[in-house]
């Protein structure tokens, strides 16, 4: 146990050793030659603020590699989304997290031996530690949610015991409505005090906003598991002041110079290409046609490249998986589609528009931003012969979950345009990759999303399912600079690919239609049916694509996209919301922990938790540190052995 303690506290101190930033070269008071009763608590919480934002170290490994990928966020990195691990990255989210924790307990502590020595700090330091508290909930529900059970008498001075996730999440729950309870909102902090806190700046208000929608977003996580308290913890802070306004969001501006204010996703070799998830989704989304959009931003090169929204593209039959239920598989939109979400072409950039404000110029990255890519013979021998070229410019495609050498040996090795997607698939905005923007711990809109959830299941809230819904789209579109298209997008009727419509009224469930597509290698224009996904075998327990449930879950996913990945595969994992196609595959998962779990074909008799990443597994460093712990955990997970593929204890287990 002693061992254990160790890896909790020395490893992450010594983590913490090798951050630093002008903030903190401030301090006036050398802590190592100061009483704990003489050390200013928020130094303590400012330095967890600044290192839980991810030096490129961690972001790429854990943010990236792990949770993006996994949420189907980005869909170049078949890693997480597959069950694959690195036991180097899962201990970087175990050990850094570690040290963020430990720096936001030494807060709460300090604040109790450190009193102030006059009236402003003496309400200070009491706020200081009730916003320890709140933040300190957020950086343990990241580590519970990604790899299970958690110690909450860690760093107390004694050995760690590892606790269940119904006791961490009591644990929640009490410190959110004490914390909330107890922060005095006459306080001000001073111009230095507030500049610790880049986020609300010790805003005492803002802070207790922030901890009562806490209580809405972990309440909601336990519908599947214990609905009473869900529904009792959930009423009582929906009484409570709430950030549901355009001014409430909580985030950390990003920043550069290999520091943990480096943006997460701004690693230039990371392409961040658009999964089909994500694709299926925005497709046709809203009645905002691309055209619109595109005279509206004077981006009018895009024109001569928009298809009819019934055309869905070429098939390539020999070059795709078959074996997902994916309803897009094995085409390939020559194009962009009639309409799309009106966030798409922000989010992300499509091929080869090199005029657009949001433009990733990865050319300079050593990409080539472009290119055309065959599609190779598979009787060639040789593997040389090109069948046909496809020209990517200007088109609308998602890298398919799943698709993997190991996995799918033949059409993975025929298909250059699926090996080569930096240059063949829109990619992330450069904004996300600059350091421009803030990354974002929780939205108004999220909450918005919290309440309308909590609304149609019945739940006392402060504004209707369907009020609540709208505005939680509207704050975003407003946060995107898209107000314009808000009422017209709200009262869309339209399907995306995946069956789901944005009016909130409007629960009819699609039919399949007959669509055009082309012969990817004759070109002959042919019809096929279209075939949405069916509802019978999906994942979801309500067995419908566009009840309102599905409506509140999808918009939340695309409006988190792409900070909110924790939350996105929380709901996936909860909900089986919005829907993810089963990651395609033509053999066995090899280097996956799916591997054994299901076959090839098994799509066919509906989706499964299996089919689907469970969480993170605690590294190797866990398990050699303390064997005993590392079996209690494992214990109270409910596993025999550590693997991807066990379900949290809230979890979808069917």
């Amino acid at each position: 146990m002693k061992a254990t303690y160790k890896i909790l506290s020395m490893a992450a101190l010594a983590v913490a050793m090798l951050g630093s930033c002008s903030d903190f070269e401030e301090i006036n008071v050398d802590p190592s030659a100061a009483g704990d009763d003489a050390v200013h608590p928020d130094y303590s919480l400012n330095k967890s603020f600044y290192e839980a934002q991810m030096d490129p170290d961690i972001a790429e490994r854990v943010f990236v590699y792990n949770w993006a990928s996994i949420a189907r966020v980005v869909g170049e990195n078949t890693m997480g989304a597959t069950a694959r691990y690195n036991d180097q990255f899962n201990d970087r989210l175990y050990t850094y997290s570690s040290n963020w924790i430990k720096s936001a307990t030494a807060a709460i502590e300090l604040a109790d031996k450190n009193k102030g020595s006059n009236d402003h700090e003496i309400g200070f330091y009491k706020n200081v530690k009730q916003i320890a508290r709140i933040w300190r909930v957020m950086l343990i529900a990241d580590f519970v949610n990604s790899f299970g059970p958690y110690p909450l008498n860690a760093f107390s001075g004694v050995a760690p015991k590892f606790n269940s996730e119904k006791e961490v999440f009591d644990f929640f729950f009490t410190e959110l409505k004490e914390a909330s309870s107890s922060l005095d909102l006459k306080v001000t902090p001073t111009d230095a005090e507030a500049k610790g806190d880049p986020a609300f700046k010790y805003n005492a208000t803002q802070w207790q906003k922030l901890a009562n929608s806490l209580r809405l977003r972990y309440a909601l996580q336990l519908t599947e598991v214990d609905n009473a308290k869900a529904k009792s913890e959930f009423e009582e802070a929906a009484k409570l002041p709430l950030l549901t306004e355009a001014g409430d969001l909580f985030g950390f501006q990003e920043n550069g110079g290999w520091s943990a204010y480096e943006g997460v996703m701004n690693r230039g070799w990371s392409d961040h290409c658009i999964s089909s998830t994500m694709c299926n989704l925005l497709t046709g989304l809203g009645n905002i046609s691309v055209k619109e959009i595109a005279e509206a931003d004077k981006h009018t090169d895009l024109i001569e490249h928009i298809k009819p929204i019934n055309y869905v593209g070429e098939k390539y039959e020999k070059h795709y998986p078959a074996l997902t239920d994916n309803p897009t598989k094995q085409l390939w939109m020559d194009g962009i589609p009639e309409y799309l979400d009106p966030r798409a072409l922000v989010v992300w950039c499509l091929t080869n528009d090199t005029t657009a404000t949001n433009w990733p110029d990865q050319a300079a990255q050593g990409k080539k931003n472009h290119a055309k890519y065959g599609m190779i013979d598979p009787t060639d021998k040789d593997k040389k012969k090109i069948l046909v070229k496809v020209d990517a410019a200007f088109t609308w495609n998602g890298y398919p979950a799943g698709s993997r050498s190991a996995w799918n040996p033949e059409t993975f090795a025929f298909n250059q345009v699926l090996n080569n997607a930096w240059d063949t698939t829109p990619m992330l905005s450069k904004e996300y990759r600059n350091n421009s923007k803030k990354r974002i711990w929780m939205a108004p809109w999220e909450t918005c999303f919290l309440l309308a959830e909590g609304a149609v299941y019945g739940w006392a809230t402060p504004m209707g399912a369907k009020e609540a819904y709208e505005k939680g789209v509207k704050v975003n579109f407003t946060y995107y600079g898209l107000d314009k298209y808000a009422d017209k997008y709200l009262a869309s009727t339209n399907y995306n690919r995946v069956g789901t419509s944005v009016n909130f009224d409007h629960t009819t469930e699609p039919t399949d239609f007959e669509a055009d597509y082309k012969d990817g290698y004759t070109k002959e224009a042919k019809k096929m049916t279209y075939h949405y996904p069916d509802a019978s075998k999906i994942l979801y327990k309500g067995h419908k694509l566009n009840d309102k449930l599905t409506k509140i879950i999808t918009q939340k996913y695309i409006a988190n996209t792409p900070y909110g990945v924790v939350q996105s595969w929380n709901d996936r994992r909860r909900l089986g919301l919005p829907f993810f196609e089963v990651p395609g595959n033509e053999t066995t998962q090899t280097g996956s922990d799916f591997d054994g779990l299901f076959a090839p074909d098994s799509y066919k008799n509906g989706q499964k938790w299996h089919h689907f990443t469970q969480r993170m597994r605690y590294p190797s460093v866990f398990e050699n540190s303390d064997k005993e712990q590392y079996q209690n955990a494992l214990k109270l997970l409910g596993a025999e052995q550590n693997t991807m593929m066990t379900p949290l204890w809230w979890a979808i287990k069917k």
